[in-house]
């Protein structure tokens, strides 16, 4: 693959020389460079998931008084379940 000849050949000369933030920046590229090649290719992330565990999360900060995962789960369904309440009758 082309561009993983050119990354390589760059991240050798950069972990050569002495500029340590660009090393810095080659180890982060080459950490994630699996991800970076599966996004060019099929154009898709993880931030739909990111998003929504952010939001359990919240979620889950604001129920610390819940007890058990039942109501955690109810908490979660009724901050992102996008349910009609007006139409539930007592």
């Amino acid at each position: 693959m082309q561009a993983e000849a050119g990354f390589e050949t760059w991240c050798s000369w950069v972990m050569h020389s002495r500029a340590e933030p660009m090393k810095t920046l080659a180890r982060r590229i080459r950490r994630h460079w699996r991800d970076i090649l599966a996004y060019v290719d099929h154009r898709c992330t993880n931030a739909i998931l990111e998003g929504l565990n952010g939001i359990i999360q919240h979620v889950k900060t604001r129920a610390r008084g819940l007890r058990d995962m039942d109501h955690f789960s109810t908490m979660i369904h009724l901050t992102r379940g996008k349910l009609d309440l007006a139409t539930v009758t007592i």
